[in-house]
């Protein structure tokens, strides 16, 4: 089977990433439509090549060598977030990028998703992760989601049968997002608009936003937060090359300006052993590490 037209090779990750971090994709392509994309994905099953689907490139740290796969780059494509229903119901495609789809809802008078501001990344993207603030997820308002099984064939899955939990959504791993379905309650825009400002307002506030990074690095763990666990073991500021675990706010690795993958992954290391040697809990890693080796991996 020849290689689709579209599939570029060795093209850059590293400025597709909030990280800015990342080598070479051996093979990318940006589907313009479905069947743009279901072509790619039997081009890369019929080669037996490991493929990527990438979003906005947020909550992931991609290897300094790159991807020796497909990257298949969903950003702008599938970014359809449509018109409710007059009953709240919102189809939107995986590639809508989140904070426009939240203002969205907001600006239309719905509510359920507010709460989700300000978390980088793509529908698609929180989807696979849960997404979660401020005790709300995205999985809570959710019908259901529209999905390309390995077959290669389409299939809607019910919420109940993905089995959501914090920060995973098992049912959805092997699977290539195409939207999801959402049901939110009506409320005053105003009101929700306002709710919007404050919860920014915190963000800025807490979070070190003005450098490059992949957002929270670790999941926070059962009845405390990553963030404080890190500060207590006294690594707050602590850098390797030019990543840096953030004064601001412990558990963001940010770039300070030309941190390789080898720098944040280092930091990634010694944040998870310093927590575990001095509260013993394991810290559960949330950022997607792509391009890595099993060796380089142990120890995230």
């Amino acid at each position: 089977m020849d290689r689709p037209p579209e599939v570029q090779e060795n093209v850059p990750l590293g400025p597709m990433t909030a990280y800015r971090i990342g080598g070479p994709a051996k093979y990318y392509v940006r589907p313009v439509n479905r069947e743009s994309l279901l072509r790619v994905l039997r081009w890369a099953k019929a080669q037996n090549l490991p493929y990527f689907i990438m979003g906005a490139g947020t909550n992931l740290l991609v290897s300094d060598r790159g991807y020796p796969g497909l990257v298949i780059h969903l950003r702008g494509f599938l970014g359809d977030m449509g018109e409710p229903t007059p009953y709240g119901e919102w189809q939107v495609g995986a590639g809508t990028l989140l904070n426009a789809w939240v203002r969205r809802t907001a600006w239309r008078g719905f509510k359920g998703v507010e709460a989700l501001i300000g978390i980088p990344g793509t529908v698609g993207g929180a989807l696979l992760m849960n997404a979660g603030a401020f005790s709300q997820e995205i999985c809570e308002q959710l019908i259901s989601v529209e999905v390309i099984r390995d077959d290669m064939e389409i299939e809607e899955l019910k919420v109940d049968s993905i089995g959501f939990s914090y920060r995973s959504a098992p049912g959805l791993k092997g699977k290539v997002i195409l939207s999801g379905r959402f049901q939110l309650e009506s409320d005053d825009p105003t009101v929700l608009l306002n709710h919007l400002r404050e919860i920014i307002a915190m963000r800025r506030d807490r979070q070190p936003l003005q450098w490059p990074s992949c957002g929270s690095v670790f999941k926070r763990p059962e009845g405390d937060y990553a963030g404080r666990l890190i500060e207590a073991a006294d690594l707050k500021g602590l850098r390797c090359g030019d990543a840096q675990i953030a004064e601001q706010h412990a558990n963001f690795i940010i770039n300070c300006g030309k941190a390789k993958a080898a720098d944040v992954l280092e930091l990634i290391k010694t944040a998870k052993r310093r927590v575990l040697d001095s509260f013993g809990i394991e810290l559960d890693r949330e950022v997607i590490l792509v391009g890595f080796t099993e060796e380089e991996l142990e120890g995230t």
